[in-house]
């Protein structure tokens, strides 16, 4: 919950001055709630851990996002993994002015390790990359070269990880406002949205009764010049923006910084409702209620519109 005392040490060669001094040594906040409360804050941690990397990934798409291919256009991001965000939190708060570069900067790219499953398509498997060597030989590295961490001559070390059994405390809908979506505009009247400030609205379900559905937003278009984030809940009916521990939580878009052509990006998000239709008990319902709420200030983020699909059947690729 706090940065390791390795990049403390001044004498270390990974200590950096100039990364901020009032967060080194705080709890991290992960969710970027603003949140004072250290016991909170951890709560909230592991929510997100657990969301992030547990909760609502049952393919390799709902982990890491669609496949990017040669082709893609760069500023189309719909190919970054979903699942990432919580590396950008220490990279603003301690070196805010940096966070885009490469020292604790862009994801690039991802692990074949996902809860469960692998990814077999080859086209992953055999990007190659070229790098030289400790002799100063210029040689060529696939992705499957990468994957067995033990031929490469590195082992992890085995720690304990709290969030991988926190399942978020169930709300009980005591109010059937909620449920029913009475007090929310429906989705179709507000999208095009620009998200300045906390919106809330009812969505249609895919399907009457239980259902494995997602939960879109489609055409998000963001201001990469900015660090961007906003949170998404589900029927949530406190309100409360500085907790996340519960299972109205559905899920997180962020943007730290970066350089494109156009200082644009355009993306679409998917957060795999099934879980949170149990947790919730509300896999019966025929609307749900969607509260986005923005984490950062000011503009920068344009969401083209929101839906509620059946999930699509995994593909041989996962």
């Amino acid at each position: 919950m706090t940065i390791p005392p390795m990049f403390l040490d001044s004498k270390a060669a990974i200590y950096d001055s100039k990364r901020n001094q009032d967060n080194l040594k705080a709890v991290v906040d992960l969710g970027m709630t603003g949140n004072k409360d250290p016991l909170q804050v951890v709560a909230n941690n592991l929510t997100v851990m657990y969301s992030e990397m547990i909760r609502g990934n049952a393919d390799v798409y709902d982990f890491m996002g669609q496949p990017y291919r040669e082709g893609t256009a760069r500023e189309s991001r719909a190919w970054i993994l979903r699942a990432w965000f919580p590396h950008r939190d220490p990279r603003v708060r301690w070196r805010p002015e940096r966070a885009q570069w490469r020292g604790l900067g862009q994801l690039l790219l991802g692990s074949n390790k996902v809860p469960n499953k692998r990814i077999t398509d080859p086209d992953f498997l055999n990007a190659s990359f070229l790098f030289y060597d400790e002799n100063a030989q210029l040689v060529r590295v696939t992705v499957k070269d990468t994957l067995d961490n033990l031929r490469m001559g590195y082992d992890f070390e085995r720690v304990d990880l709290p969030w991988l059994d926190y399942r978020p405390p169930p709300q009980t809908l005591k109010a059937k406002i909620i449920r029913t979506g009475t007090t929310a505009p429906k989705a179709e009247t507000l999208f095009p949205l620009k998200l300045e400030k906390v919106v809330r609205f009812q969505v249609s379900k895919a399907k009457k009764g239980k259902a494995d559905e997602l939960l879109v937003l489609e055409n998000i278009t963001v201001d990469t010049t900015k660090y961007l984030k906003f949170d998404v809940f589900v029927n949530d009916e406190d309100d409360n923006a500085l907790e996340l521990d519960k299972a109205a939580y559905a899920g997180t878009y962020a943007q730290v910084p970066h350089k494109t052509a156009n200082r644009t990006a355009t993306t679409s998000i998917r957060l795999k409702l099934t879980d949170l239709y149990d947790d919730m008990d509300i896999g019966d319902d025929d609307t749900i209620v969607v509260t986005l709420v923005p984490r950062h200030q000011g503009p920068g983020v344009t969401i083209g519109g929101i839906k509620v699909i059946e999930n699509p059947p995994a593909t041989s690729s996962s």
